[in-house]
């Protein structure tokens, strides 16, 4: 046996390049993609059991804070456990002080108004004791005899003595004078016989003398009830002398919680803060890995089509006009024929399988047994028919909407039950008849523009060959 021969290198070494698999070139947006994903910044995702125990412990804090406000205000419940009776006590001691008060100050305005009174009194007294002074000194006589006397003793001298005539003017101007004044001499000694009236003012004095009295008796009341509420809120003071304590403890402890219950939140904000922080990482670094998922899908999508195409046949001749029509035509019989009646389709069975099986020379052919003649001894003379209860009735045929539309397309009646179904087959040969003639006429017509197409491509070379012979000639 002859030796092998040893393997060329060369020829594995190419064996193994054709074997390797081409290297995938990277688009310059999957290169883009992957820079930015390479460049993202990556977002640690907060710690929820961190944010957990730090809010335990503040409610604990606040929890226990909240038992001392609660005991706080049970303290504060129970000193003020008298409240309404005291200020009740209180709003009573009130009212009356109120109503002392209140008669106090009508009792001062109504001495106020009398003593306003009687000095307007004392002025009208003086001011007319005033007026008769001057009214005295004016007249220079105290009654109207004495008016006369003086008239009588001007006239005597004027008649008993020599006077200038400047002196007796001045001696009738005083007459008349002093019968002028004479009326205000009697008016003067009405005024002076008027008794005072100095028993208004008495009385009023004597009013004056009761007010104060009954001040004084107001005030004593008022004092009393004073040093009555002085002393309730002393012994109300005694009761209630911590609790400002109380309530500035209580006020501390809420603002504690209140420090708890900021921080509480802050914590939160800033576990929100991070979380959303890390939730947008996440969403872009989604969407980059999505268009980069897009990108291999498209990619993958476009070297399998370039498969498929590499791998699909050559196209054969192109088909006949019309042969869709045809192809549906030829559906619609088969779905006719499948609606006929059993006995229709064994009668048109029959008339298909008259032909003569053509046995070779020498040979018989055994026919099958529904098509032997039959041997009776004696013939029978009826055939079996079924009972049919009220008549023959033709099946009512359901139709779905793809089949109803063919009928639409190619304008047949569709049958509704099977004894229609044999005229609308008849239909749809003719439709196949008409679209038979029709791809006859067309395929006669493509043949004619392909024998016009030959002609000219023949045509052509003969046509040069003619001209260079009329070039050469010339």
């Amino acid at each position: 046996m002859a030796p092998k021969k040893a393997a060329d290198p060369k020829a594995a070494a190419k064996k193994d390049e054709k074997e390797k698999p081409k290297k995938v070139e990277i688009s310059p947006e999957m290169k883009e993609l992957r820079e930015k994903e390479k460049n993202l910044e990556k977002v640690p995702q907060p710690d929820r059991t961190e944010l957990d125990a730090q809010s335990q412990l503040i409610n604990d804090a606040i929890n226990k804070l909240q038992e001392k406000l609660k005991a706080i205000n049970e303290q504060i419940t129970a000193k003020s456990a008298g409240k309404e009776e005291h200020f009740k006590a209180r709003d009573e001691i009130k009212a009356k002080l109120d109503e002392y008060s209140e008669r106090i100050d009508e009792l001062e305005k109504k001495r106020k108004s009398i003593q306003d009174g009687i000095s307007n009194k004392d002025k009208e007294q003086r001011a007319k004791r005033q007026e008769l002074n001057d009214m005295k000194k004016k007249l220079g006589f105290q009654s109207e005899a004495e008016i006369d006397a003086e008239i009588k003793k001007i006239e005597t001298s004027m008649c008993t003595e020599s006077h200038s005539l400047k002196d007796e003017k001045k001696m009738m101007d005083k007459i008349r004078e002093l019968r002028k004044n004479k009326p205000m001499v009697s008016k003067y000694a009405a005024m002076e016989g008027a008794a005072p009236e100095s028993t208004g003012v008495d009385s009023m004095k004597n009013s004056i003398d009761d007010i104060k009295k009954e001040l004084i008796e107001v005030r004593e009341a008022k004092k009393i009830q004073s040093q009555a509420y002085s002393t309730l809120m002393e012994a109300r003071q005694k009761v209630m002398g911590d609790v400002p304590k109380m309530f500035e403890e209580r006020e501390t402890i809420n603002a504690q919680i209140r420090e708890k219950i900021m921080e509480r939140n802050t914590l939160r904000d800033e576990f929100n803060t991070r979380q959303r922080a890390f939730q947008s990482y996440l969403n872009e670094a989604r969407a980059l890995r999505a268009e980069r998922a897009r990108l291999e899908r498209d990619a993958r999508e476009k070297e399998w089509e370039e498969r498929r195409k590499s791998e699909m046949p050559d196209e054969g001749p192109k088909a006949l006009p019309f042969t869709d029509d045809l192809t549906y035509l030829d559906n619609m019989l088969t779905h006719l024929k499948a609606q006929l009646p059993k006995e229709a389709e064994s009668e048109e069975k029959k008339g298909e399988d008259t032909s003569v099986a053509n046995a070779p020379a020498g040979n018989l052919v055994l026919m099958s047994k529904d098509k032997r003649e039959e041997e009776f001894f004696f013939a029978p003379t009826k055939k079996k028919q079924l009972k049919k209860k009220g008549g023959a009735k033709a099946k009512p045929l359901v139709h779905s909407m793809e089949t109803l539309s063919f009928f639409e397309k190619y304008k047949v009646p569709p049958p509704p039950d099977a004894s229609a179904v044999p005229d609308a087959i008849a239909a749809v040969e003719a439709k196949v008849k008409e679209f038979q003639e029709k791809q006859k006429k067309e395929v006669e017509k493509m043949k004619k523009k392909e024998e016009s197409k030959e002609e000219k491509t023949e045509d052509a070379p003969a046509a040069e060959a003619t001209e260079a012979t009329e070039e050469v000639e010339a």
